[in-house]
């Protein structure tokens, strides 16, 4: 009966669960509606069972739910790091629409339901990816366009991870309904930390959308192509308080274009991060073309550009 211990610490400020789908210490823990437990921070780590080598995607998420469900958790940030294979697009999307739809549990008090992630202010999604189990195709994490429009409902956050997600569709109309919808926002990153071979949607002017409707933020992480359409870069909204811009694989090009973008939208630009090495292995494992594209020569274009956006920052 650890959740009930649990309940009788007051200030709690982060609590790490670890949940194994299957086990019977979940089945123990069912239902114990009478305990409410209160932390800033919930980590939730969804680790394989050691004894078995089946994995599905229908009871990674659902294990997750069935604890939030159960269990009466507030908590102002949530943290979950979920493995890949655990993992597709539409078990994703429904566990989004789940956890900002669940309600509370009650007090005897208070007689008014409540959602009971509504006041979240901060939610972070990992999915890391472990070379001992089956590479999904990476179309199956994709989430479509309007993804993320469960996550409009958490209006009070302040920082959003979701860096391991395939946010390549998410398009310049989806970043400008997110933003409308999180005005708050201090910390945004989407889909950054993994090597994609779709080609990102998103441009320059929804980053300007992002920029407009989230005055605060402070971290900024988007994958988008280098294009700016019909709009003028004048336009655009400013940002001071960005000083590095989080790019992931989004490709590099028009530099002199981007660099006078970004010296208008983000004066206070001091470095360019594209995705992280290990994602490469990841790829290189799933690709039978040997085609993994070059990490390198990114960096060094958006190295290139952001030498040429200090220079016009400087004009």
């Amino acid at each position: 009966m650890a959740m009930i211990s649990l309940s009788c610490l007051h200030q709690l400020t982060s609590l790490t669960l670890v949940i194994i789908p299957g086990t019977s210490i979940m089945k123990e823990t069912n239902t114990i509606p009478d305990h409410h437990i209160q932390t800033q921070l919930l980590n939730i780590h969804m680790e394989p069972d050691p004894h078995t080598e089946s994995i599905s995607v229908n009871t990674g998420f659902p294990a997750v739910l069935s604890l939030l469900s159960n269990h009466h958790i507030t908590c102002q940030g949530l943290s979950i790091n979920i493995h890949q294979e655990y993992c597709s697009a539409d078990v994703i999307l429904h566990f989004f629409n789940a956890l900002t739809s669940l309600a509370s549990i009650n007090d005897d008090d208070d007689d008014d339901e409540f959602l009971a992630w509504e006041n979240l202010i901060a939610f972070r999604l990992q999915m890391p990816w472990d070379m001992d189990f089956f590479m999904l195709d990476e179309e199956s994490i994709q989430i479509p366009r309007n993804g993320l429009a469960a996550l409009h409902r958490l209006v009070y956050l302040t920082a959003l991870e979701l860096e391991d997600l395939g946010t390549c569709r998410i398009d310049d109309d989806a970043l400008l309904n997110l933003a409308l919808s999180l005005p708050y926002l201090q910390c945004l990153l989407l889909g950054t930390r993994q090597l994609w071979e779709e080609p990102p949607r998103a441009t320059l002017w929804g980053i300007s959308f992002v920029l407009h409707y989230c005055p605060y933020l402070e971290t900024l992480g988007l994958l988008f192509c280098c294009s700016l359409g019909d709009h003028k870069i004048e336009s655009a909204d400013t940002n001071n308080l960005i000083t590095t811009l989080h790019v992931g694989f989004s490709p590099a090009h028009s530099s002199f274009t981007v660099a006078a973008f970004l010296a208008h939208a983000l004066p206070n630009l001091g470095a360019i991060m594209v995705e992280p090495e290990e994602s490469h292995r990841k790829s290189s494992h799933s690709r039978t073309d040997l085609t993994v594209p070059d990490r390198n020569i990114r960096i060094q274009e958006w190295s290139r550009i952001l030498e040429l956006t200090t220079e016009f920052a400087d004009i």
